[in-house]
């Protein structure tokens, strides 16, 4: 048996509302003095939303200057049956109502970088509820933790604001957590193409429909084209355009352009009580994985 996991890069920022300014600003986020905060909590209060399940921060170390976090999503209803292989199934009638499923996720944050790395997985918490964990924590009003992805600086110049994008085919995950802007973007979208006077297909795949369309025609998300490719939940960017009306259209893929890492764990990764990989063994590996990436993240990603 081998399971490859996925791993996520992430740009911790802040938004905040400047009252001298009168305006909201973002900035990068170090968080580590709010995780020390959290250090101090009983971890039985280090309680959160996750989408219909809770979870739980269970525990923090620093390593080297990096802090390793071990969440744990906690599942309560939906349980599974016990299978045997003679053909019998049962219940798990052992556990009382003060017990659950948890899951395990993994994040290593690195102060230095204000880079968060999640593990990720079906059973994963979505980041947004991560950044939303940590806001709580802060408690300032007005003021919102955001993680943002690693997208290399060279997609968003291959889409510019001139050009005539043709076709969008987004898809995201979990969208009661997406981010706000995405959330206004979708809105706003169907709302632009009142003012194209040529059908507009949607999806969530919106395109020009294919005959008829005139050659400088073009669908005016180029901002919410950028509000989705900043949105963790978002696991489908792919944009088709041109640069100017005479030319090809092209093809990229916003989410292929992230930072993420794979890596495949073998049975002996294994734990055999488990029968599952668990956060110490995950976490050791995100370490390694991290290590070769931060040059690259100060360099390119800053």
């Amino acid at each position: 048996m081998s399971k490859r996991v996925k791993f996520d890069y992430f740009k911790v920022y802040a938004r905040s509302y400047d009252q001298i300014r009168d305006v909201m600003e973002e900035r990068l986020c170090n968080l580590e003095e709010v995780i020390r905060d959290a250090q101090k909590i009983h971890v039985a209060d280090r309680i959160f939303s996750a989408g219909n399940d809770r979870a739980r921060l269970q525990d923090i170390k620093e390593h080297n200057g990096k802090w390793e976090l071990h969440f744990i999503r906690i599942r309560k209803d939906n349980f599974p049956l016990k299978a045997h292989d003679n053909g019998e199934v049962s219940f798990f009638d052992d556990m009382d109502e003060a017990e659950g499923f948890g899951e395990e996720v993994s994040a290593l944050f690195d102060p230095e970088n204000c880079v968060i790395m999640v593990r990720r997985n079906m059973f994963s918490l979505p980041p947004s509820s991560i950044a939303s964990f940590f806001t709580s924590l802060i408690d300032e009003i007005g003021f919102t933790v955001l993680f943002k992805p690693l997208v290399h600086p060279k997609s968003m110049e291959l889409l510019k604001q001139e050009h005539l994008i043709r076709s969008a085919e987004v898809s995201i995950a979990d969208v009661k957590n997406a981010s706000e802007k995405t959330k206004k973007s979708l809105g706003q979208i169907l709302s632009r193409t009142q003012s194209i006077k040529e059908p507009v297909n949607i999806q969530f795949k919106i395109g020009l429909a294919q005959k008829g369309s005139k050659k400088y025609s073009k669908i005016p998300i180029y901002e919410d084209i950028e509000n989705f490719a900043n949105d963790p939940n978002a696991n489908r960017v792919e944009i088709k355009f041109k640069e100017n009306e005479d030319t090809k259209v092209e093809t990229i893929d916003l989410i292929n352009n992230r930072l993420t890492d794979f890596h495949v764990f073998s049975k002996r990764d294994v734990n055999p009580e488990s029968r599952n990989i668990l956060h110490n063994t995950v976490i050791e590996k995100m370490r390694q994985l991290y290590q070769g990436r931060v040059d690259e993240i100060y360099n390119t990603y800053e």
